[in-house]
């Protein structure tokens, strides 16, 4: 009884009202849903899917689960169905990209635009997959940035396409409108710490390294691996004169004991470590296996227990 008594006194003299309040809901709440308009259900079209449309829906929902094995089926049969349905050439352009055949994929995504132009990523994933996003000649920039807005005009909300149109910014030496792009992209998905990075690469160069610093600052405590290592990278390079105290201390990317290379990344492998009851043989190879190409070489890491590997949000 002492003890609740002084529980009582500490909570009463303390404890500020609003917060006590706040800690005696039974849940919290996270955020809010407006309630929506009240309507008629009459107002609202309805049809009756075909059945290659249901195919195709059903092997989009395993798609996007990563369960490729029993969407690919689903798909084949929607396009042996109904080759004119537009979802599932693109469906099918993602397996094909996920199995490594960029051409047949890009030919897909070709296809399911043509067939429904409503298809904003399959016009996407054909233009990233075109030479003209990688060109620097005037003309096919042009033609880049055209395909890229085109994109946003069919869903404004696509983040991805904002990346794209900054980095070609960037590229042109516009960067008040990379600025802008790359914003806009942040804005659209706040948790990709790719893209505060980038506008933080941004404002480095536009010499603005103290709002860098800040981008930096803000990415490095709260996310780890490789996105807390392009936090540091963005750190390091702005101007130690222009930087704040951090929220937290600002680790290096790598211990001084290790060496830092970089390249193209040829081939990754992680194969399942054996079973238990099974042979252990060959144990030193069920890691991580990465292959880069730096220069002329080809290196191979090989990895034994934890390891972290990542990849921009930009790419």
């Amino acid at each position: 009884m002492t003890r609740i008594t002084a529980s009582a006194r500490f909570t009463q003299y303390e404890v500020p009202t609003a917060l006590l309040s706040y800690m005696g809901q039974s849940a919290f709440p996270a955020g809010g849903i407006g309630r929506p308009p009240t309507g008629d259900d009459r107002g609202y079209e309805a049809r009756v899917l075909t059945v290659a449309e249901t195919e195709a829906e059903l092997g989009a929902y395993h798609l996007w689960k990563h369960d490729i094995l029993d969407s690919r089926p689903l798909v084949q049969q929607a396009l042996k169905d109904d080759p004119n349905l537009g979802c599932a050439h693109e469906e099918n352009g993602f397996l094909l990209f996920r199995d490594g055949n960029d051409a047949a994929a890009t030919q897909e995504f070709s296809q399911a635009f043509t067939l429904d132009p409503s298809l904003y990523l399959s016009l996407f994933a054909k233009t990233m997959l075109s030479p003209i996003s990688q060109s620097d000649s005037p003309v096919d920039e042009a033609a880049f940035k055209a395909a890229l807005l085109q994109v946003l005009n069919l869903d404004p909300q696509f983040a991805p396409a904002y990346v794209e149109l900054a980095r070609l910014a960037v590229r042109q030496g516009s960067l008040t409108e990379a600025l802008s792009f790359s914003s806009a992209a942040e804005n659209l998905e706040p948790w990709r710490s790719g893209y505060h990075i980038q506008t933080g690469w941004i404002l480095l160069r536009i010499g603005k390294g103290d709002e860098a610093a800040r981008f930096a600052n803000f990415v490095a405590p709260r996310w780890f691996g490789s996105d807390h290592n392009e936090a540091v990278e963005l750190w390091n390079a702005t101007p130690a004169a222009q930087r704040a105290a951090p929220d937290d201390p600002i680790v290096a990317v790598s211990p001084h004991d290790t060496q830092s290379v970089e390249g193209i990344v040829k081939f990754v492998d992680c194969p399942a470590p054996p079973a238990e009851g099974q042979s252990q043989r060959g144990k030193e190879s069920s890691g991580l296996r990465l292959i880069l190409r730096s220069g002329d070489n080809l290196l191979t890491f090989r990895g034994n227990g934890p390891f972290n590997v990542g990849f921009t949000d930009t790419i």
